[in-house]
């Protein structure tokens, strides 16, 4: 399972918090349990001088005596004082010449002290301290302050994490808003965020841009297709008045015809307006076939020969085949050929060359009127048409339109220049192999 990194941060600052808690509540632990420590050099020359002093006290006295002022003394010590047989203590072998040179040292727990009382007896200091009682520890104001400052970092964490969350929290929010109204308003700007959102408003911003340039699309098209839709459609309601008045045979009979034509012309207008609008967008699935080259082409132009139109076809690259989609390929070349037939006066040519070393170049050639300089980008419009819609120049102003869109997802491009006819070259660069 994938973790966004802003989920993995989040729970990493959460762990963090958790273990410096815990961390604090150990640290506080130890120190109101742990025991003081000190150096064992320091702890001799502190018990030098109180073992010194009972020795002057003890020296002369001996058996109840001793114990009786032994006693009275131990009132005045925080800690035990005790004789014990020296030869029942077991001490380190240097501590005997500590002893004998009248200095304290320390037993195996480290928490007693002897000191010689003369060659037999000692005197035990201890047990000198133990562990802390924790109702003493928690009246110091001490320890509170201690405790405040190790755990501030952790009630820190959490404010942050919560603002952090809640501004988490109100950017979707804000988001979620701007997204429900992107549908009504494509062009609406997206509320700011922190860096982390940047490749998500990014790609909204983008959403919302095709958005609205497909509404335009849309927009331009469905004008196109209403106003292309006027002219038949008032042929048809004249001539349908016409037939009410009762005309006689031969009118009737070309008013049908001529329905009939109206039909058959709004039929291919709405044909060919669905396949521009089809081609709008990328094709859900771009086939990369491989298509031979010869033998692609000559169909195309048999196709044309079979209606009537006479055309050539040039050869001049050893490439065989390309990869592409086969659909859209026979869409580019079948408007462009149709387009040279319908505008050229009987010479086509098809002609096919290297560009480059990843690309290749199709030129339609005709020996008609030719596009004017300034028209050779308008052309390619959807609805425009350089030459006036009449019996001898039929279409509706789609066909490059949609040629030029397809070679776009082809990942190629049209352009128009003069023929070596005198008429209209449109060059087809189409790469040898889709990325």
């Amino acid at each position: 399972m994938h973790i966004k990194p802003a989920a993995r941060a989040h729970a990493l600052a959460l762990l963090a918090c958790l273990a410096w808690g815990a961390l604090t509540i150990w640290l506080l632990f130890l120190s109101a349990k742990s025991a003081v420590g000190v150096s064992e050099y320091s702890f001799r020359r502190l018990m030098g001088g109180p073992g010194y002093l009972l020795v002057e006290q003890l020296r002369g006295l001996s058996g109840e005596a001793r114990e009786q002022r032994l006693q009275e003394l131990q009132r005045r010590f925080q800690f035990p004082l005790t004789l014990v047989p020296r030869d029942s203590v077991e001490l380190a072998p240097e501590a005997g010449v500590m002893l004998d040179n009248e200095h304290a040292v320390l037993g195996v727990s480290e928490e007693i002290a002897y000191y010689a009382l003369d060659r037999n007896t000692l005197i035990q200091f201890g047990p000198m301290w133990g562990a802390a009682a924790m109702e003493d520890v928690l009246n110091l104001r001490i320890y509170w302050l201690t405790a405040a400052a190790a755990a501030l970092p952790l009630p820190l964490l959490l404010l942050a994490a919560w603002h952090r969350r809640r501004k988490r929290a109100a950017t979707l929010s804000a988001l979620s808003s701007s997204l429900s109204q992107l549908t009504r308003t494509p062009a609406l700007i997206l509320p700011t965020a922190s860096a982390e959102w940047a490749p998500l408003l990014a790609a909204l911003q983008q959403h919302a841009q095709h958005i609205a340039a497909m509404s335009e699309r849309h927009k331009e098209v469905s004008q196109a297709v209403s106003h292309e839709l006027r002219t038949p459609l008032a042929r048809m309601r004249f001539a349908l008045a016409l037939l009410e008045r009762g005309a006689d045979d031969d009118t009737r009979r070309r008013l049908q015809e001529r329905l009939l034509k109206d039909v058959v012309e709004l039929e291919s207008l709405v044909r060919a307006s669905l396949a521009f609008a089809r081609l709008a967008d990328a094709p859900a699935a771009l086939a990369r076939e491989p298509v031979i080259l010869r033998s692609w082409l000559q169909e195309e132009l048999d196709t044309l020969e079979l209606a009537g139109q006479p055309a050539e076809l040039r050869m001049e690259t050893t490439v065989r085949e390309l990869r592409g989609d086969h659909a859209l390929l026979h869409l580019i070349v079948r408007n462009l050929l149709v387009n040279a037939c319908t505008y050229g006066h009987g010479r086509l040519r098809l002609s096919v060359a290297n560009h480059g070393s990843a690309h290749l170049v199709l030129h339609v050639d005709d020996d008609g009127p030719g596009v004017a300089r300034e028209d050779r980008e308008r052309i390619f419009e959807p609805f425009v048409r350089l030459m006036p819609h009449d019996a001898n120049h039929t279409g509706h102003g789609l066909g490059l339109a949609l040629a030029r869109r397809a070679a776009h997802w082809q990942q190629g491009d049209i352009q128009v220049t003069r023929s070596p006819f005198g008429g209209a070259r449109f060059s087809l660069l189409l790469p040898l192999r889709l990325d």
